[in-house]
């Protein structure tokens, strides 16, 4: 199935005649039709709105509010409720004892609350039994917050008793699901009967929809899938099982009016009723100029009004109303399509910064993440390249792990962003790694555009590995004879992990995709074959023993452990390794490879231009952004792509770590790390140091090699190698005609 994915060489007639992303009129409108106008809701009171719980519509007005933790134990709540227009403010306190707090607070139509009071407490009354007693109650309060009857609850082991959920139904009944089952109780509270199933269902949640039924969430075990199914709570009847396609896993569920349900997932809220095939997508935050990821208690008035608290952009927290806008209302702009199969802040941050200050041009994002299910979740990522390879090129592509990006950049799919880099009088590529720039190139052309990247390399003492960058098995293999027994050249390395490892940090060398040249029948790789086999297929219980983790830390300082897998993202990680992990001058030696110095470098964000684009001037516009000094001064805890950002970063390491105190002074503070119990100090970097560790970034000459179909070849076929049925030479035969064989298909 994947082979049908990636092999689309008899589609590429198609491409030669398509446009851009589809019908450009198309996306216009639709970036129109889910736009909702955010307003900030002020809410005197609520200074902590990270605590902003239970917002409830109930008629014409919503509810809202605050909880805080007492110094004895115990909760406050602070509820609050409006008009929709914020008139009539009325507010209720509600305070728990100490070790007590209140649940599923919910309003009836009167404006009348209902709740579940949780008590805990000691009963010391047998001083040689003291015992910790955990009560429960169903309330029913004012709307000031005066109790008007409490029920206490139980079941059949009051030990074990505790309730899973409340829901006030619409008849002014209330349902309870506790531990025992589910159970009805009347307006007064007292309880009145048991619902009970005619079939019973694992780990189930319940809901209500606008209408008042009763609809449960639970796993179903004969098809392993999440179901919904609808409740008769007076017969205990169970309807058939209904789906929400592309999965449960990409939702949140909210009831409210206008639809059985509306889903918030995938930076989209949709509506759906049971049974339907599809869901209708109502709010994109993209197109709403929205930078979070979700909503947090959104409560739903109707399908064109929503609250709910979210992101500012600035890091507050805040209540907001979003109000659907008529299309005809939004100001028409050329519409760029960005296609990904994941969506970061960072980049998201930056498409809504775009729309909300360019006058010509509108990003509206196309995040196939969204295809994903339950099941598989690389199905969004397969019908991106699908759609690639069927003509449907986003303007602005993000490139992820599994794109047969050299495929696509030999067919002419993407731009050579070089033009546009030396025709901006503000970016200038010499001020950048050229390095990366090369690595990113092909035939001279750069195709892609990587705004900062991440370093993976191996470290070892210098007294054990020398000062040389580089070096191969046979190397390593000299270095390991000469250590004591059970030295472990890494730790907690199992054979999967070191054949992924070794073919992600050297298998470009063993693959030349310009040429789709092989090399994995070469005595390199047969030396890796032999050196993976050498590792434990798996680790027991008696590798990791009683003390393993109270002595780890310590495990390269004394010798047992000879190299670590470096993850090198900033100065701060060399030097913690350096004078904190090892405790001496350290070689960042690299992975044993046959030419160059063992490391490889990956991008943190990756995107393509494509040529069909018949707005590249606006998609340049959004592009140019990540390559000038706003952008790059904002990176941290990742190399950034300009050497002047490395400069400054480099300077930062050179010095102690410095707070701002309450009186505005700055004061210098110690960086520490901590070995079995020994807390030892981190010395800024020397100016040498800092050169040293740049000049090593710029050597990097080699892409980190993850490809999923790759591993998967490799690890099948050396299979019968580790079970010594087959030799290393055979089996690295059968890799090589098998690998030979996908990269024909994929260039």
């Amino acid at each position: 199935m994947k082979r049908k994915i990636w092999c689309f060489a008899f589609l590429w007639l198609v491409l030669m005649f398509a446009g851009c992303g589809g019908n450009e009129e198309g996306s216009a409108a639709k970036s129109k039709e889910h736009i909702y106008r955010g307003e900030t809701v002020k809410v005197e009171g609520i200074e902590d709105f990270d605590r902003l719980n239970n917002i409830l519509v109930k008629g014409e007005r919503i509810y809202f509010g605050t909880y805080d933790w007492k110094d004895d134990g115990g909760t406050v709540f602070q509820y609050f409720s409006q008009n929709m227009d914020g008139t009539d403010r009325k507010t209720m306190t509600l305070e728990a004892g100490e070790n007590a707090y209140y649940s599923y607070l919910t309003v009836n139509e009167e404006g009348n609350f209902y709740a579940i009071l949780n008590n805990n407490y000691e009963d010391d009354s047998n001083p040689d039994n003291i015992m910790w007693v955990s009560e429960y109650f169903l309330v029913k309060l004012d709307e000031s917050g005066k109790e008007i009857w409490k029920q206490p609850l139980s079941g059949n082991d009051p030990d074990s008793y505790w309730v899973n959920q409340m829901l006030l139904l619409k008849d002014g009944r209330i349902l309870l699901y506790d531990t025992d089952g589910i159970f009805l109780h009347d307006s007064e509270g007292k309880r009145t009967g048991e619902v009970k199933l005619q079939k019973q269902f694992e780990n189930g949640s319940l809901y209500q929809t606008a209408d008042g039924t009763v609809v449960q969430r639970y796993y179903n075990t004969e098809t392993n899938k999440e179901a919904l199914n609808k409740i008769n709570v007076d017969t205990g009847e169970v309807s058939e099982d209904y789906t929400i396609p592309g999965g449960f896993g990409n939702y949140g569920m909210i009831s409210g009016e206008g639809y059985d349900f509306y889903l918030e997932g995938n930076g989209s809220i949709y509506g759906y009723n049971l049974g339907d095939a599809e869901i209708k997508e109502l709010m994109n935050f993209i197109d709403s100029d929205l930078v979070s990821y979700y909503i947090s208690g959104l409560a739903v008035v109707n399908e064109r009004e929503f609250y709910g608290c979210t992101e500012d952009g600035i890091g507050h927290t805040v209540l907001m109303k979003f109000s659907k806008v008529d299309p005809k209302d939004v100001k028409d702009k050329i519409v760029l399509t960005l296609g990904c199969s994941s969506f970061d802040w960072d980049l998201r941050g930056r498409v809504v910064q775009f729309n909300k200050t360019n006058e010509e041009y509108r990003i509206t994002v196309e995040d196939y993440s969204r295809y994903n299910t339950d099941e598989d979740y690389t199905l969004g990522l397969a019908k991106l390249n699908t759609d690639i390879a069927s003509g449907k090129v986003p303007d602005i592509l993000v490139i992820t792990e599994g794109m047969p990006i050299d495929s696509y950049a030999s067919k002419g799919l993407f731009e050579d962003l070089y033009p546009y880099i030396d025709g901006d009088g503000e970016i200038n590529r010499e001020n950048f790694f050229s390095n990366v720039l090369e690595l990113y190139e092909t035939d001279g052309k750069l195709y892609r555009m990587v705004p900062s990247f991440r370093v993976y390399t191996v470290a070892g003492k210098t007294a054990d590995v020398g000062s040389s960058q580089g070096w191969t098995v046979a190397d390593l293999r000299k270095v390991m004879a000469g250590k004591p027994e059970g030295t472990e050249i890494f730790a907690e390395m199992t054979r999967e992990n070191m054949l992924n490892y070794g073919i992600q940090m050297s298998g470009s060398q063993f693959i030349d995709w310009k040429t789709g040249k092989c090399g994995f029948n070469s005595e390199d790789f047969i030396d890796l074959l032999e050196l993976t086999a050498e590792f434990p297929e798996e680790l027991g219980d008696e590798y990791y023993g009683d003390s393993y983790w109270d002595t780890y830390d310590s495990l390269w300082r004394d010798g047992k452990v000879l190299l670590e897998p470096m993850y090198l993202t900033d100065f701060s990680t060399y030097n913690t390794s350096k004078k904190g992990r090892f405790g001496e001058d350290i070689t960042l030696v690299g992975f044993p490879v046959r030419e160059g110095n063992g490391a490889a470098l990956a991008a943190n964000l990756e995107m393509a231009m494509s040529s069909k684009s018949k707005h590249k001037d606006g998609v340049w516009q959004f592009m140019r952004y990540f390559l000038t000094d706003e952008y790059q001064e904002k990176v941290e805890y990742q190399w950034p792509l300009s050497l002047k950002r490395v400069e400054e970063l480099a300077q930062a390491a050179m010095k102690k770590p410095a707070y701002e105190d309450e009186n505005g002074n700055m004061v210098e503070t110690e960086q520490t790390y901590w070995i079995s119990g020994m807390e030892i100090t981190i010395t800024p970097m020397s100016r040498e140091e800092a050169d040293g560790l740049i000049e090593y970034v710029k050597s990097v000459k080699q892409l980190y090699a993850y490809n999923d179909a790759l591993l998967k070849i490799v690890s099948e076929e050396a299979a019968p190698y580790f079970a010594g049925q087959k030799s290393a030479k055979e089996v690295a035969d059968i890799i090589q005609s098998r690998v030979q064989i996908y990269v024909n298909e994929n260039r």
